[in-house]
């Protein structure tokens, strides 16, 4: 609880520091008269990959390829259609399991959907992308994910600290032996929570083979009636750091900012010296749980 509570009070701390900062540069800003028009060369244009397997046999798995844009331009990233992909599965013995070509169902979309692949624990993946002239390949595995045994709900007042509402609390096990990587991700009413606070990811480093009880899922309080979905994933230690790095890019803001910088993916190009392309192929072990706040 007491860690709760300093995580909570460092965010209003960065919160406050980023208005402070904000509120500095406008005073700065508005002692200058000339306007500066700044030109602004436009990036090499790059192919982005956003794509995941898991052990949820219920669903099939989709790829979706983009291209990247100008920062100031207002339109969607551009979609990749007519591309190649396909994803290959190999057991722990390293024996191959499956290949699926993902098909575009939608054609313009981007999307391209898996008809046959079914993830499991333990079982590696790699996928095979060509677009816009390219080969690029990326692997994945997915690891053990233990069970959650409830998600249950707090009400707390409105104070200083908040809003009233409910805060939903999350128990379950964490497996013995040093190296397990999560993410959790909370839905509201079946739309996940997408802020910059809302990513949520952690290694067992600190709390090996200890369970794990009344950990928050929100920041912002839920309201009575409302349906959560929380869902815990095992994740490599390479999308770990993805994601360390991705929360370091959104959270990145202020006066003192630092300059932006690509975050780590785990896409090759397959020709030395070819075109790079970003984004991130990943796969995870899930649990879940649904609840209604009461």
């Amino acid at each position: 609880m007491k860690r709760m509570e300093k995580r909570l009070t460092e965010r209003i701390m960065k919160t406050r520091y980023i208005i402070l900062s904000g509120l500095i540069a406008a005073m700065s800003l508005s002692a200058c008269e000339d306007v500066i028009d700044v030109k602004l060369d436009n990036g090499e244009t790059l192919l982005v990959v956003d794509g995941y397997v898991n052990d949820d046999t219920t669903r099939n798995y989709t790829v979706t390829l983009s291209t990247t844009a100008p920062y100031f331009d207002g339109n969607t990233t551009p979609r990749v259609s007519g591309a190649f992909v396909e994803i290959t599965e190999r057991d722990s013995l390293g024996q191959l399991r499956a290949i699926d070509t993902l098909q575009e169902q939608v054609p313009g979309s981007g999307d391209y959907i898996s008809s046959k692949l079914k993830g499991r624990t333990g079982n590696t993946y790699q996928l095979i992308v060509r677009a816009l002239g390219e080969e690029y390949r990326a692997e994945t595995e997915i690891r053990r994910i233990p069970e959650i045994d409830s998600l249950t709900f707090e009400y707390r007042e409105k104070s200083i600290m908040g809003d009233a509402g409910y805060i939903g609390k999350y128990s379950g096990p964490e497996p013995v032996g040093v190296g397990d990587y999560y993410r959790l991700v909370v839905y509201r009413n079946g739309e996940m929570l997408n802020k910059p606070f809302d990513l949520t990811y952690v290694s067992d480093e600190m709390v090996d083979g200890k369970y794990i009880g009344n950990l928050e899922i929100n920041f912002e309080p839920f309201q009575k009636g409302d349906v959560i979905r929380a869902e815990m994933r095992t994740i490599t230690r390479d999308q770990f750091y993805f994601y360390a790095e991705l929360g370091a890019q959104v959270a990145n803001g202020g006066l003192f900012a630092n300059p932006p910088a690509n975050v780590r993916t785990n896409l090759k190009n397959t020709s030395p010296g070819g075109k790079p392309a970003v984004g991130y192929f990943g796969g995870y072990g899930m649990r879940a749980l649904t609840r209604v706040a009461e």
